[in-house]
């Protein structure tokens, strides 16, 4: 404590290096709050980062669809214009429903906030609009069957029925072929419901984490028989691909802003893409608490070394959640894809400075969540894709091992 209070006078003679050494406590972002400014000590990729591959969303276009019922419940045949392969970037639903008179129609929404779509950059189909009721929902998110795919939803839009092996739903695939065996028998007896004499279904394809691709329904499909549809309601979606770049740190640098915080970060080209970037931002308390048990990022692939006390996940420039631990609750966002709206948390605000440049700024008000009862704070940024590892990681080894700092 006697050489932290020896470095954070220095700091008052206007140093606007980093008040703590380089490598202490493994953090090289520690808050100088006497400083103008506290430039950060490196950049770094995440130990085994590598940029995930993409597909193209011309992969996913669909040229047809045949649906025939039989003894193995409903049978899909699929046909896409490219291939079914990258489990990181592709998914694949089938919305099963009664044929009815009238045309019944119903909808599927990735998320219940049509404002984060309205934001990517770029057009994104977030709503897949069906021309018949849906009974069933059943998501293919890899070209084989794993741990979390297939995923049938019957009575509850968020929580599976049945996942992977257990879900009885057969996927083959090869090339741009992608063949399902769906038990739809077993999954109306769980809606208490017969299988309607007649069914449509429509399959739909999407860039994971992003939005629906493409279409095609097949209607009117009697029991025994089988139909083939080519014919589309609407084209395509072109998605572009992600500049890797834009989710390369090449420098943070801490200004005090008014009793708070200011964070720049600037990255190697500028993030047009908001559909496929976040930015995390974790603050440590220092001297930190150790973790005691491993604490994992969002994503669940790296480790944080010390205890956060706060932590902001930028979804795009006006979709912050932000959330303090108390030392005590690591959790994440939960609740992702079904709330309706994401407003800016009071006392933060998020800037754009142009030419790459973005700046997390947190108030006065904030700042005892954030040392939680110690002198200053260290800053953690990562940025990357939603539900991948983190493609560059700021301010601290990804997987250091429990500090012993109590």
């Amino acid at each position: 404590m006697a050489r932290l209070a020896l470095l954070l006078a220095a700091a008052s003679l206007g140093c606007s290096k980093p008040d703590v050494a380089p490598g202490s406590y493994g953090l090289d972002c520690i808050f100088a709050p006497r400083a103008p400014f506290t430039e950060c000590a490196r950049s770094a990729r995440a130990p085994g980062a590598a940029e995930t591959a993409r597909s193209a969303s011309s992969d996913l276009v669909i040229g047809s669809v045949r649906a025939g019922r039989g003894a193995k419940g409903l049978v899909l045949d699929v046909h896409l214009e490219g291939q079914f392969w990258n489990e990181a970037d592709q998914n694949l639903y089938v919305f099963v429903g009664g044929s009815t008179p009238g045309g019944a129609s119903s909808s599927y929404a990735l998320t219940a906030d049509p404002g984060h779509a309205a934001e990517s950059g770029y057009p994104v189909r977030s709503t897949v609009e069906l021309p018949h009721s849906s009974d069933l929902r059943i998501g293919i998110m890899a070209p084989a069957e794993r741990r979390y795919s297939p995923q049938v939803y019957v009575n509850d839009p968020v929580r599976a029925e049945a996942v992977g092996r257990s879900s009885g739903v057969q996927v083959a695939t090869q090339g741009g072929d992608v063949h399902l065996e769906i038990p739809i028998e077993r999954y109306y007896a769980a809606k208490r419901l017969p299988v309607p004499e007649v069914i449509s279904v429509t399959v739909a394809t999407a860039r994971d984490y992003v939005g629906f691709i493409d279409q095609l329904s097949v209607r009117d499909v009697a029991k025994d028989g089988e139909r083939t549809e080519t014919t589309k309601a609407l084209p395509p979606m072109p998605y572009p691909m992600i500049d890797a770049r834009s989710h390369v740190l090449e420098r943070v640098t801490l200004r005090p802003a008014s009793g708070g915080v200011s964070v720049e970060v600037g990255m190697a080209a500028p993030i047009r893409d908001w559909a496929q970037t976040n930015l995390s931002f974790y603050f440590i308390p220092v001297p930190p608490y150790r973790a005691g048990r491993p604490l994992p990022d969002p994503t669940t692939t790296r480790t944080l070394p010390y205890r956060w006390s706060y932590y902001c996940g930028v979804y795009s420039p006006r979709r912050v959640f932000c959330k303090a631990s108390h030392g005590k609750d690591f959790s994440f966002d939960s609740a992702y894809s079904e709330r309706t709206s994401l407003a800016l948390p009071e006392g933060i605000a998020f800037r754009d400075l142009g030419e790459g440049r973005y700046a997390l700024d947190v108030a006065a008000a904030l700042m005892a969540d954030i040392r939680l009862d110690r002198p200053t704070f260290a800053v953690v940024v990562a940025a990357g894709r939603d539900g991948d590892a983190p493609t560059s990681w700021y301010g601290a080894p990804a997987t250091a091992q429990s500090a012993t700092h109590e």
